[in-house]
């Protein structure tokens, strides 16, 4: 799941494009107020969302004064602005591109600077053509502010993505144990999909869990909030607005509340690695990786405390986290 920020970089290039079909549009039928107001629209929300990126100020000024002309009318649609309309649309697009370049590498829990840490290359040969494919299909970045991983870039195209394993029964009733440990009873919050094992089986425990999904959970809050004994949040690890998610998670929780979510055990998966080869790529994805001194980190930077963690699983290991906010 990309972040919040690389998904409205996206919206933007399409919106783009739209707005250069639109412009095009009345160029060949002039009189078309309704198409004109979607088009002035859509260049402010461009500049608007540009100078949310801190992008290039000359971008943003030639998308500024693309919106006026058109707006005004003070402007000819021969030869020169349809030159100039296209110097623009390539020059935003490139904009674009060095700001999803920047986005990729920034560390998604304190915007530091990543450096590759570890990458999967996919090695394939084809005997009849001669000829081979030799590309990264996972490349995982290590912040060098606060020692995050998280996974820059997949190229599923080339490999299929394998299906997440699921939760087993066994594995489900363990640790709602630890969760009862710290909260017996009272009200769940369960951020992650309802037809989740692990949701079903807090349903059986007695628990009765709100459900919402993790695109919810790192939207914009409005209004009061319920509070909740106990915040679950499954597959944490599919996105990289882990920061966001556990402190709008946080804001959900009683006064004595716990919260509990896992991700995947970086260091033990780097020694399957070393020892027996068991490449990370056919794994499942994950966006973001744990590890003990990262947990610390997170915590401190969403205003957690850590009640209790453990590591579990032998063939791919997992974190396991329980937190309540501080005082």
């Amino acid at each position: 799941m990309a972040t919040g920020r690389m998904n409205q970089l996206l919206v933007m290039v399409n919106l783009c494009s739209s707005v250069v079909e639109g412009i095009e549009h009345l160029m060949a039928f002039k009189e078309n107020d309704r198409l004109k107001e979607d088009t002035v629209t859509g260049l402010l929300t461009l500049e608007e969302s540009l100078k949310g990126f801190m992008a290039d100020k000359s971008v943003i000024h030639e998308t500024k004064w693309m919106a006026q002309v058109i707006k005004t009318r003070l402007f000819v649609y021969d030869q020169e602005f349809k030159n100039r309309l296209y110097r623009w649309y390539f020059s935003a697009l490139k904009e674009l591109r060095n700001l999803m370049t920047a986005e990729v590498e920034r560390c998604p829990v304190c915007s530091g600077k990543g450096e590759t840490h570890y990458g999967a290359v996919l090695y394939m040969e084809d005997e009849d053509a001669d000829q081979y494919v030799l590309e990264p299909v996972r490349v995982f970045m290590k912040c060098r502010d606060c020692g995050n991983y998280y996974l820059a870039r997949e190229e599923s195209r080339l490999v299929n993505r394998k299906k997440g394993a699921h939760r087993t029964k066994v594995r489900c009733e363990r640790l709602l144990a630890d969760i009862g440990e710290f909260a017996a009873e009272g009200t769940m919050l369960f951020i992650g999909e309802e037809r989740s094992p692990l949701y079903k089986e807090a349903r059986k425990a007695g628990y009765h869990p709100q459900a919402m999904s993790l695109e919810e959970a790192g939207g914009q809050m409005e209004g009061v909030k319920k509070a909740y004994r106990i915040v679950l949040i499954d597959r944490i690890s599919r996105t990289q607005d882990l920061k966001l998610i556990l402190t709008q998670a946080a804001e959900y929780l009683a006064e004595d509340g716990i919260l509990w979510f896992d991700g995947p055990d970086l260091d033990k998966s780097i020694k399957n690695l070393e020892k027996k080869g068991a490449s990370m790529w056919k794994g499942e994805v994950a966006e973001v990786c744990l590890t003990d001194r990262g947990i610390e980190a997170l915590a401190e930077k969403c205003g957690l405390s850590i009640r209790s963690y453990r590591h579990v699983g032998t063939a791919s290991g997992r974190i396991e986290v329980i937190a309540q906010k501080k005082e």
